[in-house]
């Protein structure tokens, strides 16, 4: 009986200890992206994502689906493709010879769902390479509800010649799981790649959380104690 209560109490306590606190999705990013290297420390558990799409095989892997747009390489649109500067093999300042995700209307936006098997995926990224004006950013979870609305700015510089200094990486996390994020800009096309998912971090506790774990583990030992000796 007494090791039933004490295990019966530490699954409530863990219980509480995620859903109570309610975590809220945190965005990484807008930050500096010229090849998978420039993942976000923190994003990952383990530091790298499940899938990795960087569109080189000219397809959108299986687990996803994208709302609008379509896949360009240099055959189709020549120096006009803004590729992450790595994917041609070398970080040269010039993306114009990988491939990237594009729509021509940035204000409509690309939504990149999650339609695979198993889980949701609790890290979700995407790298900008190309459009003007404000970005918005945002992130669904299971139930299509938004847990993520921002607006970013100052880093587009509005060029299409491929150059890549603009390229950044726009990520979020929620431990609840992340179905699909939307990139969208304020006017004109837009350019995305490397989309990528897997599994984040383990959050770590809020001190109040903690103060109750640790408070409760004590009245624990104390009804352990009365039970030994009474």
């Amino acid at each position: 009986m007494l090791i039933r209560s004490v295990v019966s109490f530490l699954v409530v306590v863990s219980s509480v200890a995620i859903s109570s606190q309610g975590w809220a999705a945190t965005v990484f990013g807008p930050t500096a992206y010229l090849s998978s290297a420039d993942i976000p420390a923190g994003f990952y558990q383990g530091g790298a994502p499940l899938v990795l799409d960087d569109l080189e095989d000219n397809n959108l892997d299986a687990s996803l689906s994208a709302s609008a747009g379509a896949i360009i390489g240099p055959a189709q649109f020549g120096a006009l493709v803004d590729s992450v500067d790595a994917d041609d093999g070398a970080i040269n300042g010039n993306g114009q010879n990988g491939r990237s995700w594009f729509n021509g209307s940035g204000a409509t936006g690309v939504t990149f769902t999650f339609v695979g098997a198993g889980p949701l995926p609790t890290a979700f990224g995407i790298v900008w390479t190309d459009g003007s004006g404000s970005i918005t950013f945002q992130a669904f979870d299971g139930n299509g509800v938004k847990i993520v609305d921002q607006v970013f700015s100052g880093f587009p510089d509005g060029s299409s010649s491929g150059t890549t200094a603009e390229d950044r990486f726009l990520g979020v996390t929620d431990p609840g799981g992340v179905k699909a994020i939307r990139v969208s800009n304020s006017s004109g096309g837009i350019e995305l790649d490397h989309i990528q998912y897997g599994t984040m971090m383990a959050p770590v506790p809020e001190p109040t959380t903690c103060a109750l774990m640790l408070l409760g583990l004590a009245g624990t030992g104390v009804a352990v104690r009365r039970r030994l000796h009474g």
